[in-house]
């Protein structure tokens, strides 16, 4: 469970907000976006561990936690006979998400191979295990968000900043949306978040001077 602090802004203040509604409604796509990849995630992570579960079952009596890095650290030194069809099925899983997998079919893995798709495994645990912890603290965020703005629970992301963009007056959860930026950022880094985060901070930083037109870098 996370524990953040709410930054609250005086609902009178004349400080210029930092999003247009442009900008806003694209947040609340990206929350959408980055909430279906830790779903898809997950879902790839949990066929995996079936994979490891027979393999396991299949090498050794396994009793601990099946993660790819003990899995495969058995296979290294016990060989991967008799398992090449969950191995197959793991690097299917690996290479569908980006990461590396052995060229073609491997009837026979290597140790080196073993050693490498292990890798690519537990990279998928670890990424899904930062991606998850981010997502929880989005709808934690959200949560706030809605109980400021009075917005039913079960108001989708997109649904919050599309309201948001509509609004007069957002400063009091713009603490909130900054934060939800910063873990957008730290989770994507797509080309358009590192263009908001310049022109964000130039808004913040020289408000005397007319709005300067945004650059895509």
């Amino acid at each position: 469970m996370f524990r953040h602090v709410s930054v609250q802004s005086d609902p009178s203040s004349t400080q210029p907000a930092k999003y247009s509604p442009q900008m806003l409604r694209h947040i609340g796509i990206q929350v959408e976006s980055l909430m279906s990849k830790q779903s898809s995630l997950k879902m790839h992570k949990q066929a995996i561990e079936r994979q490891l579960a027979a393999i396991a079952a299949r090498i050794s009596e396994h009793d601990g936690v099946l993660l790819p890095r003990s899995v495969f650290l058995l296979l290294e030194s016990r060989g991967s006979g008799g398992v090449s069809t969950q191995l197959e099925q793991i690097a299917h899983i690996v290479h569908e998400q980006g990461y590396w997998k052995p060229q073609g079919h491997v009837p026979n893995y290597h140790r080196q191979d073993v050693y490498r798709l292990g890798k690519s495994a537990q990279r998928l645990f670890d990424d899904y295990k930062e991606l998850d912890r981010q997502v929880e603290h989005v709808h934690a965020l959200l949560g706030d968000i809605k109980q400021r703005r009075q917005l039913p629970t079960e108001t989708t992301p997109k649904s919050v900043f599309d309201a948001l963009a509509s609004s007069a007056n957002m400063l009091s959860v713009q603490g909130e949306i900054d934060m939800i930026v910063d873990l957008l950022q730290a989770a994507q880094k797509p080309r358009w978040f590192r263009w908001l985060f310049v022109h964000r901070d130039r808004k913040t930083k020289g408000n005397n001077s007319p709005c300067q037109q945004s650059q895509v870098y």
